[in-house]
């Protein structure tokens, strides 16, 4: 599946500023919709190395009005959040999943079985205002497996619809380690749940082949093909039609 992202944030490492006002918002949706998203994940507040923090209310006043208008029975809906208070508001409002870079927590997970929505639990290592701090593993494949793998144990206990984890790529990690993390993507997939992969335009492109964001298209299709055809579920972009494409073309090739 397709994750089309939207930030609605003034200051997102990619597209910041482009989407943050309601019509805006609404517009970017439908044309990822037509581009063949089959879910939109909405985020209001950055979450790129170094970023801050917001109030839960001025992530509220930037998620609200778009999500307010879009239909919840068309496609699926995602917020991007870490907040128990934005989370229980978005939910009540309708959501479909949770996208939760903490990893998630009891409180969201009850939440989340109360009113049947999908949970996705990312691995960081520490909030995105020093995260780029903390990339000494001494295997991050292991680790992060390690990790993931408490998730699953907690995750299991509660009556979801659907979870998935997230490696994080570029959340705490240097571009080698997103690499090797991608190139093992197939251990982190198991029964039960499901693998989402968020590489587009990160970092490790920029690193590895010193691009500017704009020219990173080429890496982030090459990433979803092989993590998908490597077993993740999820790819989270921001080039939807060329992802789209780039994975109905693979399926036949392959």
């Amino acid at each position: 599946m397709v994750m089309g992202v939207l930030n609605m944030t003034p200051d997102s490492f990619s597209d910041g500023g482009l989407h943050n006002e309601p019509e805006k918002g609404l517009a970017r949706v439908k044309q990822m919709r037509r581009e063949g998203a089959d879910i939109i994940d909405i985020g209001a507040e950055s979450t790129r190395p170094g970023s801050l923090p917001i109030s839960s209310d001025q992530e509220l006043d930037r998620l609200l009005p778009t999500l307010r208008q879009l239909p919840k029975d068309q496609f699926l809906i995602s917020v991007d959040s870490s907040k128990l208070e934005v989370q229980a508001a978005v939910i009540q409002e309708g959501v479909h999943i949770i996208n939760d870079i903490m990893g998630g927590s009891e409180e969201l997970f009850c939440l989340a079985e109360k009113y049947q929505c999908g949970v996705v639990s990312m691995h960081t290592s520490a909030p995105p205002e020093n995260m780029q701090k903390h990339t000494d593993y001494k295997d991050v494949v292991e680790e992060v497996l390690q990790y993931l793998e408490g998730r699953h144990s907690l995750l299991k206990r509660y009556d979801l619809p659907r979870y998935w984890v997230d490696p994080g790529i570029g959340f705490g990690k240097t571009p080698e380690q997103s690499l090797r993390l991608m190139q093992c993507i197939d251990r982190f997939c198991g029964p039960g749940w499901g693998v989402l992969v968020g590489a587009s335009r990160k970092s490790w492109i920029g690193s590895t082949f010193n691009v500017k964001i704009t020219d990173r298209l080429g890496a982030s299709l090459a990433a979803a093909i092989l993590c998908t055809m490597r077993g993740a579920e999820i790819c989270r972009v921001h080039d939807v039609q060329e992802t789209t494409q780039a994975l109905a073309a693979a399926r036949l090739l392959n």
